[in-house]
């Protein structure tokens, strides 16, 4: 379906970001319009009326990607109704076939659905599916560019290797890969004949191939990546981003646990740290902290070398 932003219809949203939709009410208010919601809802559908449904993401990158196959099981479930998404990164929703409108509130709002939080030991695709009253869908997250050109990787060297994106930063000190590592990577990927482009933001440049560093918005990096023959990241959005766009990705793990983010998809290669402190963030009985490692490691990521990476690579790309 084409997206609509009639202003008819619809009005902007223009809350902050760490607002809800339902926090511009007031808690009475907000009562009232969840018993308005249930009673309106089953009528619409009683009359044969359409219905609008708001979703709301508006959190990190990463976590509105891994919610995107939800809004394909929406569809399925509801295919006469209206669906309108809230979201700190429209670009995600640029040609997509299952929404209708893109921050912009229906004047009426029949049911209102907040995908942002979750619990840390659940499969996050999982948790947004019950949230939203669907099933599990059977594609993975995915963005709909119909063009995916760009003139950003013109400064690349040229050559018949592999392009391979690096993404070294994180939002959690604790997600870090050391920067000596990331630098002895890209070294060696540019001796064995791959050609390599830095991605990210507000992070420290590898110095080793094209520089995209704080170049890029979201399209651009998509476009970026999904020209590249794989990423090599740390969890982070660009992570996500990569497979989104069908780009095969290593990613290097250590306070997370892969699985609780990512299943059933053939292009993830994750390489889990060693160390006693993986996976620490998605254990309900550790209480976590995304600043600092419980066993007070420097790099909870310190257990994965180069070695380890290039490994990964051997098999697949060089």
């Amino acid at each position: 379906m084409p997206l609509c932003f009639s202003r008819g219809a619809l009005f902007r949203i223009g809350f902050m970001h760490d607002e809800t939709y339902e926090d511009q009410f007031g808690r009475i208010r907000r009562r009232v319009r969840r018993m308005t919601r249930a009673v309106r809802w089953p009528l619409k559908r009683m009359v044969g009326a359409p219905r609008t449904i708001l979703v709301e993401l508006r959190w990190r990158l990463g976590d509105e990607i891994m919610a995107l196959p939800v809004f394909e099981s929406l569809r399925a479930k509801y295919p006469s109704d209206y669906i309108s998404v809230l979201t700190n990164f429209p670009e995600l929703f640029e040609e997509h076939p299952f929404v209708d409108s893109v921050n912009a509130v229906p004047a009426v709002v029949d049911r209102y659905v907040l995908l942002r939080g979750a619990p840390r030991d659940v499969y996050r695709l999982q948790h947004y599916c019950r949230v939203a009253g669907v099933g599990m869908p059977v594609s993975r997250p995915h963005v709909y560019f119909q063009d995916w050109s760009t003139g950003l990787l013109e400064g690349l060297a040229e050559g018949q290797g592999p392009v391979v994106a690096v993404a070294p930063g994180t939002t959690w000190p604790t997600k870090h890969w050391r920067m000596d590592r990331w630098r002895e990577l890209c070294g060696v990927l540019q001796a064995r004949g791959a050609r390599v482009v830095e991605l990210g933001r507000n992070t420290e440049p590898v110095g080793v191939g094209l520089n995209l560093m704080d170049k890029t918005s979201v399209r651009e990096a998509a476009c970026v990546l999904h020209q590249a023959d794989l990423l090599i990241s740390c969890d982070s959005g660009l992570m996500h981003l990569a497979l989104a766009a069908n780009t095969p990705v290593v990613g290097l793990f250590g306070p997370t646990e892969p699985d609780i983010l990512i299943q059933n998809e053939p292009n993830f290669y994750p390489i889990r740290s060693t160390q006693e402190c993986q996976g620490y963030w998605n254990k309900a009985e550790v209480e976590p902290d995304m600043r600092v490692c419980p066993w007070k490691h420097a790099c909870c990521l310190d257990s994965i070398t180069v070695d380890h990476v290039m490994e990964v690579m051997e098999k697949r790309w060089l």
